[in-house]
């Protein structure tokens, strides 16, 4: 069995008590990124908000942060949104751990489910929202580049407005869901039915069944 280096040795109790501090919806994980990077974690606490466990890989964006602090020696990155777990609202940061001669060899990164956080900020807000009739916004205009990305920036415009994310949506959520987009256009570009019953994990038939329903009130 592999030896851990004693600099990152001494990082593992930092994991346990940071993830201890933050509570059950902070993950903390270890990286030894010495040898094998596929799998490259020898310490983690809260693993089930990305559902990794000692000895899964470094992720994707990991590799890319790992190159450039190598060639920049940056110290780390913090404070990124992670899109990675599909249905969660990450907020990720990344320190980079070097040895003696400066060579990156770990990194401990912390990873933070926002995602109860951004309902409650949303049920907040509008709870606490005052609008004047006379004076109402009209939506922000977008220039997409081609029409993926328009049907990309209408969606994240809907789910802004939505109290809950996709993963967490019930079919009552879902069709609500649905009829903002069709009153936003979304259905009048070819192809959108079955992209967004893709993003819901449905049939298209599904997504012509909820929009043959009354919105729930």
């Amino acid at each position: 069995m592999k030896k851990t280096h004693p600099i990152l040795a001494s990082y593992i109790p930092v994991v346990e008590g940071l993830a201890r501090t933050f509570g059950e919806h902070c993950e903390v994980v270890l990286h030894d990124l010495t040898d094998d990077i596929s799998s490259s974690i020898i310490a983690i606490h809260n693993g089930h908000v990305s559902g990794r466990q000692i000895g899964s890989p470094v992720t994707n964006l990991a590799l890319q942060s790992l190159r450039s602090a190598k060639v920049s020696e940056q110290a780390f990155d913090l404070n990124y949104r992670n899109d990675t777990i599909r249905g969660k609202q990450i907020k990720s940061s990344s320190i980079y751990i070097k040895d003696e001669q400066g060579e990156v060899i770990g990194s401990l990164c912390i990873n933070l489910d926002m995602t109860h956080l951004s309902m409650a900020q949303a049920v907040i807000g509008s709870m606490i929202a005052i609008q004047d009739k006379r004076d109402e916004e009209k939506a922000e205009e977008s220039f997409a580049p081609n029409v993926g990305v328009l049907m990309e920036q209408m969606i994240d415009d809907c789910l802004k407005r939505t109290v809950k994310p996709i993963a967490l949506m019930q079919k009552e959520d879902k069709i609500q869901f649905i009829h903002q987009l069709d009153e936003m256009g979304l259905f009048l570009i070819k192809g959108a039915v079955q992209h967004v019953a893709d993003l819901l994990d449905v049939s298209k038939f599904t997504i012509y069944n909820y929009l043959d329903k009354k919105t729930p009130q």
